[in-house]
């Protein structure tokens, strides 16, 4: 076996040629073209719009949360569904006992009823 069969055939010249390129072409053509505006592109946005936030928390208050997002059996909770689900929580209350919560949180006094549950 030698290497003659790598060699590539000599190009047609003449009407194979320009039948290979007409084909190209024809190709080419009928190939279906859709581009999307350059308006659409910039009015298309993420319906959910984050912010990222940081915040200072004590090293307790930190577990706390992590121990929070893996209370769910059946589903998967991240740390901002924890903290998403505080807020909605605290929206529910009524203004003394809004008040009450945040002046106890504002004193740095850490969450010992969730860490109590978990820990029997």
């Amino acid at each position: 076996m030698g290497l003659k069969s790598l060699i590539r055939p000599p190009k047609a010249e003449g009407a194979a040629a320009i039948d290979t390129d007409a084909a190209a072409e024809a190709f080419i053509a009928g190939a279906p073209v859709s581009t999307i505006p350059a308006e659409a592109r910039k009015r298309k946005k993420s319906k959910a719009n984050y912010v990222r936030t940081t915040f200072s928390l004590s090293k307790t208050v930190n577990k706390q949360i992590d121990k929070l997002s893996l209370a769910p059996r059946h589903f998967r909770a991240s740390r901002s569904d924890v903290v998403r689900a505080g807020v909605m929580a605290l929206l529910e209350l009524e203004r003394a006992e809004l008040l009450a919560i945040l002046e106890k949180a504002s004193k740095s006094e850490p969450l010992t009823e969730v860490l109590d549950d978990d820990d029997e």
